[in-house]
């Protein structure tokens, strides 16, 4: 589902992909789900890291980072209930 997400957020060129990373979860955020992607060329390089968060469909973000590990765009969406 973060990979969806990030899909159709994330402004990506179409010449890269997202290869999904491992990462090591973080005990104090057990209700959030997180993964890590490297941003891969077609030439088989990497050119950038995302890490994505979801705490629930309605509340999750994205950090993105270039190839020397610089942040590039930190982005949150949050759906607020309507009532």
């Amino acid at each position: 589902m973060i990979q969806e997400f990030l899909q159709s957020t994330l402004p990506l060129d179409s010449s890269v992909t997202l290869k999904r990373s491992e990462i090591d979860p973080d005990s104090e955020l057990a209700a959030v789900r997180s993964e890590a992607f490297e941003i891969v060329s077609d030439a088989g390089e990497t050119v950038g890291f995302v890490k994505a968060w979801e705490e629930d469909p309605s509340f999750r973000g994205y950090v993105h980072f270039d190839s020397d590990g610089n942040v590039v765009d930190w982005k949150v969406f949050s759906r607020r209930a309507q009532g």
